[in-house]
Protein backbone atom coordinates (compact mmCIF):
# COMPACT_ATOMS: atom_id res chain seq x y z
CA UNK A 1 0.00 0.00 0.00
CA UNK A 2 3.01 2.79 1.06
CA UNK A 3 4.68 1.92 -2.51
CA UNK A 4 1.52 2.49 -4.38
CA UNK A 5 0.38 5.92 -2.18
CA UNK A 6 4.29 6.97 -2.89
CA UNK A 7 3.81 6.04 -6.43
CA UNK A 8 0.66 8.17 -6.64
CA UNK A 9 2.30 11.19 -5.07
CA UNK A 10 5.05 10.71 -6.76
CA UNK A 11 3.01 10.99 -10.10
CA UNK A 12 1.33 14.05 -8.59
CA UNK A 13 4.38 15.84 -7.83
CA UNK A 14 6.08 15.34 -11.50
CA UNK A 15 2.84 16.25 -12.75
CA UNK A 16 2.73 19.36 -10.82
CA UNK A 17 6.72 20.17 -11.71
CA UNK A 18 5.78 20.15 -14.95
CA UNK A 19 3.04 22.34 -15.03
CA UNK A 20 0.48 22.61 -18.25
CA UNK A 21 3.68 21.77 -20.64
CA UNK A 22 2.05 18.15 -21.68
CA UNK A 23 -2.34 20.00 -22.02
CA UNK A 24 -3.09 20.31 -25.37
CA UNK A 25 -3.11 24.02 -26.47
CA UNK A 26 -6.79 25.14 -26.29
CA UNK A 27 -8.24 25.05 -30.07
CA UNK A 28 -8.79 28.41 -31.38
CA UNK A 29 -12.45 29.53 -33.15
CA UNK A 30 -12.42 28.63 -36.55
CA UNK A 31 -12.53 31.22 -38.98
CA UNK A 32 -15.55 32.30 -40.78
CA UNK A 33 -16.84 30.68 -43.79
CA UNK A 34 -16.16 33.19 -46.77
CA UNK A 35 -18.45 32.57 -49.73
CA UNK A 36 -16.57 32.97 -53.26
CA UNK A 37 -19.15 34.62 -54.66
CA UNK A 38 -17.94 34.48 -58.46
CA UNK A 39 -18.57 30.71 -58.42
CA UNK A 40 -21.83 31.40 -58.56
CA UNK A 41 -22.91 31.61 -62.16
CA UNK A 42 -26.12 31.44 -64.37
CA UNK A 43 -26.46 31.02 -67.74
CA UNK A 44 -28.32 33.23 -69.99
CA UNK A 45 -31.22 31.97 -71.76
CA UNK A 46 -31.26 31.70 -75.91
CA UNK A 47 -33.61 34.49 -77.26
CA UNK A 48 -35.84 32.41 -78.43
CA UNK A 49 -36.13 30.32 -75.85
CA UNK A 50 -39.91 28.36 -75.33
CA UNK A 51 -39.48 29.92 -71.11
CA UNK A 52 -39.89 32.95 -72.25
CA UNK A 53 -43.49 32.57 -73.37
CA UNK A 54 -44.35 32.59 -69.66
CA UNK A 55 -43.23 36.39 -69.52
CA UNK A 56 -46.54 38.80 -69.75
CA UNK A 57 -47.15 40.08 -72.98
CA UNK A 58 -44.87 42.89 -74.20
CA UNK A 59 -41.89 42.29 -71.67
CA UNK A 60 -38.99 40.83 -72.13
CA UNK A 61 -35.75 39.95 -70.25
CA UNK A 62 -33.24 43.40 -69.55
CA UNK A 63 -29.71 43.29 -69.34
CA UNK A 64 -28.78 40.78 -66.47
CA UNK A 65 -32.06 39.41 -66.28
CA UNK A 66 -32.75 35.51 -67.07
CA UNK A 67 -35.77 33.16 -66.61
CA UNK A 68 -36.15 29.73 -63.99
CA UNK A 69 -38.65 28.52 -61.82
CA UNK A 70 -39.06 27.34 -58.39
CA UNK A 71 -40.21 23.39 -57.34
CA UNK A 72 -40.75 21.02 -54.68
CA UNK A 73 -41.93 17.27 -54.76
CA UNK A 74 -45.23 18.82 -55.55
CA UNK A 75 -44.12 18.80 -59.01
CA UNK A 76 -43.54 15.07 -58.64
CA UNK A 77 -40.58 13.45 -61.12
CA UNK A 78 -39.13 16.26 -63.31
CA UNK A 79 -37.59 15.91 -66.54
CA UNK A 80 -34.39 18.36 -66.19
CA UNK A 81 -33.05 17.59 -69.34
CA UNK A 82 -36.76 19.41 -71.42
CA UNK A 83 -36.54 21.93 -68.77
CA UNK A 84 -33.55 22.99 -69.59
CA UNK A 85 -34.16 22.18 -73.68
CA UNK A 86 -36.95 24.98 -72.75
CA UNK A 87 -33.87 27.83 -71.76
CA UNK A 88 -34.73 27.95 -68.20
CA UNK A 89 -31.37 28.74 -66.82
CA UNK A 90 -31.44 28.28 -62.95
CA UNK A 91 -33.76 26.46 -60.23
CA UNK A 92 -35.22 27.16 -56.76
CA UNK A 93 -35.62 23.90 -54.69
CA UNK A 94 -37.74 23.14 -51.63
CA UNK A 95 -35.26 21.88 -49.21
CA UNK A 96 -36.92 21.85 -45.83
CA UNK A 97 -39.75 22.70 -44.39
CA UNK A 98 -40.14 23.90 -40.11
CA UNK A 99 -38.30 21.66 -38.00
CA UNK A 100 -37.94 17.22 -38.94
CA UNK A 101 -38.83 17.35 -42.72
CA UNK A 102 -36.93 17.14 -45.69
CA UNK A 103 -38.59 17.30 -49.34
CA UNK A 104 -38.42 13.57 -50.28
CA UNK A 105 -36.97 15.09 -54.20
CA UNK A 106 -34.99 17.64 -52.95
CA UNK A 107 -31.87 15.90 -53.45
CA UNK A 108 -33.42 14.29 -56.80
CA UNK A 109 -34.21 17.68 -57.85
CA UNK A 110 -31.14 19.33 -56.81
CA UNK A 111 -28.82 16.88 -58.79
CA UNK A 112 -31.01 16.87 -61.67
CA UNK A 113 -31.10 20.53 -62.00
CA UNK A 114 -27.32 20.57 -61.99
CA UNK A 115 -26.66 17.79 -64.65
CA UNK A 116 -28.99 19.50 -66.55
CA UNK A 117 -26.97 22.73 -66.41
CA UNK A 118 -29.13 24.98 -64.65
CA UNK A 119 -27.94 26.83 -61.31
CA UNK A 120 -29.92 25.38 -58.26
CA UNK A 121 -30.88 27.10 -55.37
CA UNK A 122 -32.46 25.63 -52.27
CA UNK A 123 -34.76 27.46 -49.96
CA UNK A 124 -36.42 26.62 -46.75
CA UNK A 125 -40.27 27.16 -45.50
CA UNK A 126 -40.32 28.70 -42.56
CA UNK A 127 -42.72 27.46 -39.67
CA UNK A 128 -43.57 29.10 -36.68
CA UNK A 129 -44.27 25.96 -34.45
CA UNK A 130 -40.45 25.14 -33.81
CA UNK A 131 -37.64 26.33 -32.71
CA UNK A 132 -35.25 28.78 -35.65
CA UNK A 133 -32.07 26.93 -34.62
CA UNK A 134 -33.71 24.02 -35.09
CA UNK A 135 -35.11 24.37 -38.30
CA UNK A 136 -31.64 26.05 -39.86
CA UNK A 137 -29.91 22.88 -38.37
CA UNK A 138 -31.72 20.59 -40.69
CA UNK A 139 -32.11 23.24 -43.37
CA UNK A 140 -27.78 22.65 -43.52
CA UNK A 141 -28.27 19.26 -43.02
CA UNK A 142 -30.11 19.07 -46.01
CA UNK A 143 -28.14 21.46 -48.17
CA UNK A 144 -24.68 22.43 -47.09
CA UNK A 145 -23.06 25.41 -48.37
CA UNK A 146 -22.37 25.54 -51.88
CA UNK A 147 -20.11 28.49 -53.41
CA UNK A 148 -21.62 27.44 -56.90
CA UNK A 149 -25.15 27.60 -55.98
CA UNK A 150 -27.86 30.52 -55.67
CA UNK A 151 -27.66 31.88 -52.00
CA UNK A 152 -30.24 30.13 -49.67
CA UNK A 153 -33.93 31.40 -49.53
CA UNK A 154 -36.35 31.70 -46.51
CA UNK A 155 -40.12 31.17 -47.35
CA UNK A 156 -42.63 33.21 -45.36
CA UNK A 157 -46.20 32.27 -45.37
CA UNK A 158 -48.72 30.97 -43.43
CA UNK A 159 -50.10 28.65 -46.04
CA UNK A 160 -50.20 25.48 -45.02
CA UNK A 161 -47.99 26.37 -42.16
CA UNK A 162 -49.05 25.46 -38.71
CA UNK A 163 -51.37 27.66 -36.88
CA UNK A 164 -49.26 28.98 -34.08
CA UNK A 165 -49.48 32.96 -34.18
CA UNK A 166 -46.67 34.17 -31.81
CA UNK A 167 -46.28 37.73 -30.80
CA UNK A 168 -44.36 39.43 -33.56
CA UNK A 169 -40.93 40.23 -31.31
CA UNK A 170 -41.19 35.94 -30.22
CA UNK A 171 -41.95 35.49 -34.31
CA UNK A 172 -39.04 37.55 -34.96
CA UNK A 173 -36.47 36.30 -32.47
CA UNK A 174 -36.45 32.42 -34.35
CA UNK A 175 -36.26 33.85 -37.65
CA UNK A 176 -33.28 36.27 -36.43
CA UNK A 177 -31.71 32.63 -35.08
CA UNK A 178 -32.56 30.58 -38.54
CA UNK A 179 -31.10 33.57 -40.67
CA UNK A 180 -28.03 34.11 -38.31
CA UNK A 181 -27.31 29.93 -38.46
CA UNK A 182 -27.48 29.98 -42.25
CA UNK A 183 -25.84 32.87 -43.19
CA UNK A 184 -22.81 32.27 -40.92
CA UNK A 185 -22.62 28.63 -42.77
CA UNK A 186 -23.26 29.94 -46.20
CA UNK A 187 -21.27 33.05 -46.00
CA UNK A 188 -24.38 34.65 -48.00
CA UNK A 189 -27.30 37.02 -46.82
CA UNK A 190 -30.41 34.87 -47.74
CA UNK A 191 -32.69 35.95 -50.52
CA UNK A 192 -36.44 36.36 -48.64
CA UNK A 193 -40.09 35.59 -49.91
CA UNK A 194 -43.05 36.37 -47.95
CA UNK A 195 -46.83 36.51 -48.82
CA UNK A 196 -49.13 39.41 -48.58
CA UNK A 197 -50.93 37.95 -45.29
CA UNK A 198 -47.46 37.53 -43.79
CA UNK A 199 -46.59 41.05 -44.72
CA UNK A 200 -49.47 42.12 -43.39
CA UNK A 201 -49.55 40.46 -40.19
CA UNK A 202 -45.62 40.58 -38.59
CA UNK A 203 -44.25 43.23 -41.28
CA UNK A 204 -40.87 42.10 -43.00
CA UNK A 205 -37.50 44.05 -40.85
CA UNK A 206 -36.00 40.59 -41.93
CA UNK A 207 -35.58 41.79 -45.28
CA UNK A 208 -33.26 45.02 -44.37
CA UNK A 209 -30.38 44.49 -46.33
CA UNK A 210 -31.23 40.90 -47.51
CA UNK A 211 -32.19 40.36 -51.16
CA UNK A 212 -35.94 40.46 -52.35
CA UNK A 213 -37.75 37.63 -53.65
CA UNK A 214 -41.14 39.63 -54.82
CA UNK A 215 -44.09 38.20 -56.57
CA UNK A 216 -46.13 40.48 -59.03
CA UNK A 217 -48.30 39.51 -61.99
CA UNK A 218 -48.39 40.92 -65.38
CA UNK A 219 -45.47 43.37 -64.62
CA UNK A 220 -42.08 43.70 -62.83
CA UNK A 221 -42.33 44.62 -58.99
CA UNK A 222 -42.60 48.03 -58.31
CA UNK A 223 -39.84 48.40 -55.33
CA UNK A 224 -36.77 48.68 -57.40
CA UNK A 225 -34.08 47.05 -55.67
CA UNK A 226 -35.29 42.85 -56.24
CA UNK A 227 -33.73 40.15 -57.23
CA UNK A 228 -35.99 37.26 -57.72
CA UNK A 229 -39.03 38.22 -59.17
CA UNK A 230 -42.02 35.77 -59.33
CA UNK A 231 -44.39 36.12 -62.10
CA UNK A 232 -47.13 33.64 -62.11
CA UNK A 233 -47.97 30.11 -60.70
CA UNK A 234 -49.06 28.53 -63.46
CA UNK A 235 -46.01 28.33 -65.72
CA UNK A 236 -46.09 25.90 -68.91
CA UNK A 237 -42.44 23.69 -68.36
CA UNK A 238 -41.63 20.89 -70.72
CA UNK A 239 -41.18 18.05 -68.84
CA UNK A 240 -43.25 19.21 -65.85
CA UNK A 241 -46.84 17.99 -64.93
CA UNK A 242 -49.42 21.37 -64.82
CA UNK A 243 -48.40 24.66 -63.65
CA UNK A 244 -45.16 25.90 -62.21
CA UNK A 245 -44.08 28.84 -60.42
CA UNK A 246 -41.67 30.99 -62.96
CA UNK A 247 -38.93 33.34 -61.93
CA UNK A 248 -36.92 35.98 -63.29
CA UNK A 249 -33.43 36.79 -61.74
CA UNK A 250 -31.22 39.62 -61.68
CA UNK A 251 -28.00 37.72 -61.34
CA UNK A 252 -25.46 40.59 -60.68
CA UNK A 253 -28.27 42.48 -58.22
CA UNK A 254 -28.31 38.80 -56.57
CA UNK A 255 -24.82 38.34 -56.57
CA UNK A 256 -24.05 41.97 -54.71
CA UNK A 257 -26.53 41.68 -52.24
CA UNK A 258 -25.96 38.45 -51.02
CA UNK A 259 -22.25 39.12 -50.22
CA UNK A 260 -21.49 39.54 -47.13
CA UNK A 261 -18.59 41.75 -46.42
CA UNK A 262 -15.60 40.06 -45.05
CA UNK A 263 -15.52 40.50 -41.22
CA UNK A 264 -18.79 41.85 -41.10
CA UNK A 265 -20.42 38.41 -40.23
CA UNK A 266 -24.12 37.56 -40.80
CA UNK A 267 -26.81 39.98 -40.07
CA UNK A 268 -29.85 38.65 -37.76
CA UNK A 269 -32.20 41.54 -38.16
CA UNK A 270 -32.94 44.76 -39.48
CA UNK A 271 -31.46 46.70 -36.49
CA UNK A 272 -28.09 45.45 -37.22
CA UNK A 273 -27.55 46.67 -41.02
Amino acid sequence: MLLVVIGGCTASVIGALRGKADEPAPLSAPAPFVADNAAMAVAAPPEDAPALANLPDGLTLDAGETIGLDVSAHQQEIDWSAVAEDGFTFAYIKATEGSGFTDERFRENWDGARAAGLTPGAYHYFTLCSPGADQAADFLAAAPPDDSALPPALDLEFDGACEDRPEAEHAQAEIDAFTAAVEEAWGRRLVIYSSSEWREHYGLPVTTSRPDWLFSAGARPEQGDWTVWQLRFDGTVSGIEGGVDIDVLRVEALREQAAIPEGEGALSHAGDS
